[in-house]
């Protein structure tokens, strides 16, 4: 092999080295300004322990409001599994909605191999939804938001009613698809 073949051969590897460089941190600020769009800032959750030994998580529980979005801090106590987590986390977001949603009984979560998490709550949920379409939309948002703040792995959210899809909730957004923005 002469001296130029190997310089040529040099210069393509560098060149690609570079273009694969610039590739991955263009896909990992893409990410970032994905998550960042939808509000969603990874956290690792704080672990208490308590004095009777218990461990205590604390969690961000995102609830709708007229004005928007609030966010508060909640104690739960619950082992590290995420579908536990999630369970206790949704139980404290609908105990955060108004009266005729707090009714709303939680009847399961589970999580599919793409780790979105698929929440089946009772009709009441649906039932005593009659606000705006923005309320909705906060609604969405808010459940969606608490999932993937607490939830190690958590990727997406599907809502079901009674253990079945539905068109919608209030009647002003499609819940068929996931909540992911």
């Amino acid at each position: 092999m002469s001296k130029k073949n190997i310089i040529i051969s040099l210069f393509i590897l560098i060149i690609a080295s570079v273009c694969g460089w610039f590739a991955t941190k263009y896909y990992l600020a893409q990410q970032a300004y994905i998550q960042n769009k939808a509000g969603i800032v990874e956290t690792k959750p704080t672990v208490e322990i308590q004095s009777d030994g218990r461990q205590a998580i604390v969690v961000k529980v995102f609830h709708p409001s007229q004005d928007g979005i609030q966010v508060s801090e909640k104690k739960i106590y619950t082992n590290f599994l995420p579908i536990n987590i999630a369970e206790e986390v949704i139980k404290e977001h609908i105990g955060n909605l108004k009266e005729g949603l707090k009714n709303t009984r939680l009847l399961g979560v589970y999580r599919d191999q793409n780790n979105t998490i698929y929440i089946d709550l009772s009709d009441d949920f649906r039932r005593h939804f009659s606000d705006s379409a923005l309320f909705e939309y906060y609604l969405m948002e808010s459940l969606h938001k608490t999932i993937l703040i607490n939830v190690p792995g958590a990727e997406d959210v599907k809502l079901l009613i009674e253990g079945k899809e539905i068109e919608s909730i209030g009647g002003h957004f499609i819940s068929l698809h996931t909540l992911k923005p």
